[in-house]
């Protein structure tokens, strides 16, 4: 888990990202490598003028002469599917391929050119959405590396947040991907083993478990039933699992929340089968659970680095996006309107260049708190990229209180603030808004009107607003603090 978060990390701000095809590759494929420690890989994909064929999106590299020759290699091939060793073998079986030392492997081909790269093993997994192959990734390690088995069990789910960024899907489907290829890492295994008897109470609750042993959980489940084991809270209705339990059914994937004594809450998944004697009478259940607290913690985790900036804590672009296109919807229903303000700091490089990274950041995330505070509860500040932040101002009046509510931030922004080791510094902004629906009647025509609306404040200087709406004033003229 420590590896696929690591790597999701490094991942997740390339696929919410923007730039060239090729570029966005080869970042992917850097992803990969620097999170792992490997020298080089290659994204490849179907060629569009011939489909037995694959192409080569991009790659990434360390910068040593055998290497940059190994990736000119892969650059200039057009392989055939049914006849690209490991790529075509994780395309065609759809898993994971891996092979712990290529000096050693009578089956892999070009040695020759990878012996003189320094490279030892190799590991190519498939790039799917659902079950449409899209790609494959093929990386390789200066070192000889024994099988990972964990690692590739989660490469089915990175595999699929590249596939959805191919396909350009909506950010809620992305998230909703990794949450059900997450669950595929937690295969089954037993935690725990239980038995009960013919009255459904427990008679033996024993195992290691992960968190703790069944020992310590066994005094407040002998003896008991499901539904009376004191702090256990099923995931769905208590009536429909005793009404299987009553019909001698096996059941599978029973998940419940139990908080032992001290209030500490264990997250378990449960699978059962009735047991019968030689004369077939129902004699109780048997049956292993196990602790997926680990997997839910990880799942929370993940959820929350691909919504959220992780430097300020805000929204970020894809949670952004969604948000926007929600309030679409809540606006027509009610005959509402709203606004997307774009917010970017003046020459923020440069005072990121003189005042250091730590200062900048400390200087980002004053900024989001600033903006925060300057909305309502239900408004939403987001970082977009780098100096540039977003608000979504919901329920407006009418279309021209973004103004007064964007006079609010750049006065917010200039503000003095106190930066560590700095003293007393002061900022200025420019701000771009876009209204719904005068506007734009969609997500990507408002934020797309906004920014339009930015770069002309930019373009006068700074400190500036630009409101998008022709009916509004002409552009705010403000002098820089």
């Amino acid at each position: 888990m420590e590896h696929l978060l690591r790597i999701h990390q490094r991942l997740a701000p390339v696929l919410a990202g923007s730039g060239g095809h090729a570029q966005t590759a080869a970042r992917i494929v850097g992803a990969f490598c620097e999170a792992l420690g490997w020298a080089c890989g290659t994204l490849w994909s179907r060629d569009a003028d011939a489909a037995d064929r694959l192409v080569c999106l991009g790659s990434w590299g360390v910068n040593t002469p055998g290497i940059v020759e190994y990736l000119q290699h892969n650059n200039g091939r057009r392989p055939i599917l049914n006849n690209a060793g490991i790529v075509g073998s994780a395309w065609l079986g759809g898993a994971p391929v891996w092979v712990g030392d290529i000096t050693q492997d009578e089956t892999f081909r070009r040695v020759p050119i990878a012996v003189r790269a320094g490279l030892r093993s190799a590991m190519a997994f498939p790039v799917a959405a659902g079950a449409q192959a899209l790609g494959v990734v093929e990386l390789y390690s200066s070192d000889a590396q024994p099988r990972d088995e964990s690692l590739l069990a989660g490469l089915g789910l990175l595999g699929g947040h590249i596939g959805q960024f191919l396909l350009r899907a909506q950010a809620q489907a992305q998230l909703a991907e990794s949450e059900k290829r997450l669950r595929s890492l937690t295969a089954l295994s037993s935690d725990w083993f239980w038995e009960m008897d013919a009255q459904l109470r427990f008679v033996r609750f024993e195992g290691h478990g992960i968190t703790r042993s069944g020992a310590e959980m066994a005094p407040a489940w002998i003896g008991q039933r499901h539904w009376e084991v004191e702090g256990l809270v099923p995931g769905g209705d208590w009536n429909d699992h005793r009404a299987r339990l009553e019909r001698r059914e096996p059941f599978r994937d029973f998940e419940a929340v139990w908080r032992d004594a001290k209030g500490e809450m264990v997250h378990i998944t449960a699978h059962g089968d009735p047991i019968h004697d030689a004369n077939g009478q129902f004699t109780g259940y048997r049956g292993t659970a196990r602790d997926t607290s680990v997997y839910k913690q990880a799942a929370q985790r993940i959820q929350y680095l691909s919504t959220h900036d992780e430097l300020t804590g805000l929204p970020n672009r894809a949670a952004l996006r969604q948000l926007v296109s929600q309030a679409i919807e809540l606006a027509k229903r009610y005959e509402r309107c709203f606004a997307v303000l774009l917010l970017n700091v003046d020459r923020f490089q440069r005072m990121n260049d003189s005042l250091g990274r730590d200062a900048g950041d400390a200087l980002l995330r004053e900024l989001g708190a600033r903006l925060k505070k300057q909305l309502r509860a239900s408004d939403v500040v987001a970082r977009l990229d780098g100096d540039e932040f977003a608000v979504l101002a919901h329920e407006l009046p009418t279309p021209q209180q973004a103004e007064p509510i964007a006079r609010k931030l750049l006065d917010a922004v200039s503000a003095p603030m106190v930066l560590p080791g700095h003293g007393e510094f002061r900022i200025t902004a420019c701000v771009g808004t876009a209204s719904y629906p005068m506007d734009g009647p969609d997500e990507r025509t408002l934020m797309k009107h906004a920014g339009v609306a930015l770069r002309a404040a930019k373009r006068e200087g700074m400190n500036r607003l630009r409101c998008h709406d022709g009916s509004t004033p002409a552009p705010t003229e403000r002098s820089a603090p």
